[in-house]
């Protein structure tokens, strides 16, 4: 709706997914469910959490902390694409995946999730949604010498979320005037709070020793070893406020570090057990589900009629339908179809 707080929004679209009015697949069903219980259960002062208060920051500023996240990435612009130049615009998945990591906060006003692991096929814009991200957390998140990094296994994948954020930094006057963000060519920083943000890799850099306050891990299933992802595990500890983020599409090594947090995130949702930490929600298609269908293209991409269109997708399973050689990447890449 026109005029609606994005916590509204996500609310919203956790409703219609539950419902099933909106096709996806029980993955998110779950993660939507889980908010919504969580709405329910945590009330009241004797809560261990609240979402999306009103906060107060050190200069008496009031601001609720979900609100502020994504009205603070509205104001960024795309970089790629046919997008490129316009300002984002969240999507109401986007908006559910924000405001449930960044609302819900301790009395203190600490955030709850520590850990988020987003599952989702490729072309749903999810370079674009860790660049802002990314940003905010250098400038915008109230820490005092943040250390943000974007990690992977290679320096190209590393600097892929670095350079998208180093392009809108570059691209948004208002952003770096207003935070006094400084734009290199490998680091940006602000001065004044004593915080920077770069991409790290493990071919060439030294990881041990970080003090990480946000680490965005981008295609874990391309990690080969666990390596990276204990780095920035154990880094985010040294900070009471990090956050550890993890957005992917899927993978078929079963014996890796993705496939290790992937179960651990479904056994979180199936309610296996409890960790009021850890965030996750997969897109994909449940087992059964006709891959072969448009209404699979759907269910398994969010972002479908915006950064991931008919046109593009359906000759590609066209191709696959005919090459059986082309079905595993198909599935896996455009469908997160290849574990369960």
């Amino acid at each position: 709706m026109a005029n609606e707080t994005y916590s509204t929004t996500a609310h919203r679209y956790a409703e219609a997914v539950v419902a099933g009015n909106i096709l996806t697949c029980s993955w998110v069903q779950r993660a939507c469910k889980r908010q919504l219980n969580d709405l329910a259960k945590f009330k009241g002062k004797a809560s261990p959490y609240r979402f999306n208060p009103r906060l107060t920051d050190k200069d008496g500023r009031s601001f609720a902390p979900a609100d502020n996240l994504c009205g603070f990435i509205e104001r960024l612009p795309h970089v790629k694409g046919p997008l490129a130049g316009e300002m984002i615009k969240l999507e109401p998945w986007q908006v559910f995946i924000l405001t449930t990591v960044f609302g819900w906060v301790k009395p203190d006003g600490k955030r709850r999730f520590r850990r988020s692991y987003i599952e989702v096929p490729r072309g749903n814009a999810k370079s674009t949604l860790s660049s802002a991200l990314a940003l905010y957390m250098l400038a915008a998140d109230r820490e005092g010498g943040a250390e943000v990094y974007s990690l992977a296994t290679t320096r190209d994948q590393a600097r892929i979320v670095f350079g998208d954020a180093q392009t809108m930094a570059r691209r948004s006057p208002g952003f770096r005037n207003r935070f006094n963000v400084n734009v290199g060519a490998h680091n940006m920083n602000v001065l004044a709070s004593g915080s920077k943000f770069e991409a790290l890799s493990a071919e060439g850099s030294t990881l041990d020793g970080l003090n990480i306050h946000f680490g965005c891990v981008d295609e874990l299933h391309a990690h080969k070893t666990r390596t990276v992802y204990d780095v920035v595990e154990t880094g985010t500890g040294k900070r009471d406020n990090s956050l550890l983020w993890v957005i992917t599409t899927a993978g078929s090594n079963r014996s890796g570090i993705c496939y290790e947090v992937r179960s651990f995130v479904t056994k979180l949702l199936n309610g296996v057990f409890e960790d009021d930490s850890q965030f996750g929600i997969i897109y994909g298609l449940d087992d059964g589900d006709d891959w072969t269908s448009e209404e699979s293209l759907i269910k398994a991409n969010p972002n479908w009629g915006i950064s991931v269109r008919s046109e593009v997708l359906g000759p590609l399973q066209a191709k696959a339908m005919q090459l059986p050689s082309a079905v595993n990447n198909f599935k896996t890449k455009l469908l997160n179809h290849n574990q369960n």
